[in-house]
């Protein structure tokens, strides 16, 4: 008989990377400071204490902690949303590579 653990195969395209680095989000006139905690190619995890609404677009700035990469610029989209006391999780889509 199989693990469960074996049994499971990712259904992502993208692997999520654990990075938990600091992120510039842009909402309009808006400019906010989060966590960004996981990346993929599509998406990312954000935590910060400000309320968004599913929808919500925003630009997201990571800076590059290496000298020899880019920093990302996205347009990003929030898709959904968990909270924890006054910490809000928030999974975005990745609309637009910006350069």
């Amino acid at each position: 008989m199989m693990s469960l653990a074996t049994q499971y195969q990712e259904k992502r395209d993208f692997i999520r990377m654990r990075v938990e680095t600091p992120v510039t989000l842009t909402l309009g006139d808006r400019t906010l400071q989060c966590v960004c905690i996981d990346l993929s190619g599509t998406g990312m995890c954000i935590e910060l204490t400000q309320e968004l609404n599913i929808g919500d677009e925003a630009v997201a700035y990571m800076a590059s902690y290496q000298n020899n990469f880019e920093p990302l610029n996205a347009c990003i989209r929030i898709k959904r949303v968990m909270q924890d006391g006054d910490v809000y999780c928030y999974g975005a889509e990745i609309i637009e590579i910006l350069g």
